[in-house]
């Protein structure tokens, strides 16, 4: 997770240096997919961690 945030980040400060609306917008919609992926990734592992400690499944 640390490697998506540190990319998620990224992409913030290059969409605030860049003067072009296209590049801008490009770098905001890939910040905010990173930030979809953690949040999907988490839950995932929420998941997956609840399933594995069910004791009616063992």
């Amino acid at each position: 997770m640390a490697e998506q945030t540190w990319a998620t980040e990224q992409l913030l400060t290059l969409a605030n240096q860049t003067p072009q609306f296209k590049e801008r917008a490009l770098y905001l919609a890939l910040a905010e997919l990173s930030e979809e992926q953690q949040r999907r990734i988490k839950l995932a592992q929420g998941e997956l961690d609840g399933r594995t400690w069910n004791p009616s499944r063992w």
